[in-house]
């Protein structure tokens, strides 16, 4: 008994640091497949190990699509969205149709958020609001002509139209088409509107005079009450965007400067490049993009966060035909090529232009790129 007793006290020590290694083994496996799924999951390390195994061994012809404008198209949930006479047609990578609705728009405008596809007519009366799956959430016949309209984040809609009796109103709906907010215009007209991400406040861009000169203001209105909230000069210039990039931060893309303000009027910052004319812009995840035809030849395109600072610059010897963000890239369409840029717009891969008017960048860091009548998935290596 005794020696069998002593065997046994002679082994414990041993069984006691094999479980301890598994332990061990089993706690670093964990770690390191966490470590695995946050990098190809979370960031963008990983991308081109993901497109390599998701478009390997696989071939993406051209396929046929009527995309009568660069507006007329988007990118949401990685699909290629487009609208025209055909209506608002829904396309996977391999060009497969995924949905059509049939609703015919004359001059159509897309946008999208948050899930969320908005289309209106531009200058019509016709607006719809659809999931990125099909359905049609709301539908609105407008009174009058309409100049823009946003979707926010939350499904809620901005539509700025010509007034009966005044110069223009600004409306608000929810995702169901729950009126929530208007205000009449009765001595400026308004031509660009923005809506917060929850709804809560609506900025509108109203051309006029200052003093004896031309200026655009801001109007802010939180859309609970039907006061003015406050007003900010945007100088003298013509506004052709806004859009709100966190919940309380507006940016204003005008023809001599970019303004950042917050929504009860407080500037930011005015972001205007000396050196350059503004030559295309996009918004997208938090911050701004903007292309400037350099003075001295070629193109520079800058990003910018909700305060208006500068994220990254980086210059290209062509001009910039268009601009697109999803996620952590950022497409540059110039004449000559295409380049897709990470968020510090370091080059992930290029290729020759083949003829495209638009290129919509996808979340993996692929784009759609388009023809008046055709598009195709490049893949970056």
């Amino acid at each position: 008994m005794s020696a069998e007793t002593e065997v046994k006290t002679e082994q414990k020590p041993e069984t006691k640091n094999g479980r301890r290694w598994l332990i061990y083994a089993a706690v670093g496996l964990a770690i390191v497949l966490l470590l695995i799924w946050y990098l190809w999951a979370q960031t963008a390390s990983l991308d081109r190990l993901k497109r390599f195994v998701r478009y390997s061994g696989k071939r993406y012809e051209s396929f046929s699509v009527s995309v009568p404008d660069a507006g007329a198209c988007v990118i949401a949930d990685d699909r290629l969205y487009t609208a025209s006479q055909d209506g608002v047609s829904a396309y996977g990578a391999d060009g497969r149709l995924i949905f059509r609705i049939g609703a015919p728009y004359r001059d159509p405008a897309l946008k999208t958020e948050g899930g969320y596809i908005l289309c209106y007519e531009i200058g019509g009366r016709q607006l719809s609001l659809l999931d990125t799956g099909g359905k049609e959430l709301f539908s609105l016949h407008t009174d009058g002509r309409i100049y823009d309209a946003e979707v926010a984040r939350s499904g809620a809609v901005c539509v700025l139209t010509e007034g009966d009796g005044c110069r223009a109103v600004a409306e608000v709906y929810s995702k169901k088409g729950a009126p929530l907010f208007r205000h009449e215009s009765k001595s400026r007209y308004l031509n660009a509107c923005a809506l917060s991400p929850d709804a809560d406040y609506l900025a509108v861009s109203a051309p006029g005079q200052e003093d004896i000169r031309f200026a655009s203001a801001a109007l802010l209105f939180a859309t609970d009450s039907e006061a003015l909230q406050a007003e900010l000069s945007l100088d003298a210039q013509i506004i052709y965007d806004m859009a709100f990039l966190d919940d309380e931060s507006v940016c204003a893309v005008g023809e001599s400067s970019l303004q950042f303000f917050t929504a009860d009027g407080t500037l930011l910052r005015e972001y205007a490049l000396q050196t350059g004319s503004l030559s295309a812009y996009r918004f997208g995840d938090g911050m701004t993009a903007a292309a400037y035809d350099l003075h001295t030849g070629g193109s520079a395109v800058v990003l910018l966060d909700v305060q208006g600072k500068e994220l990254a610059y980086a210059e290209f010897d062509h001009t910039v035909l268009h601009l697109s963000i999803c996620g952590s890239y950022l497409s540059v369409l110039t004449d000559r090529e295409l380049c897709i840029c990470d968020r510090a717009l370091q080059l992930c891969g290029s290729t020759e232009n083949q003829g495209w008017q638009s290129a919509l960048v996808r979340s993996d860091g692929t784009a759609m790129c388009l023809t008046g009548s055709g598009a195709v998935l490049y893949i970056p290596g």
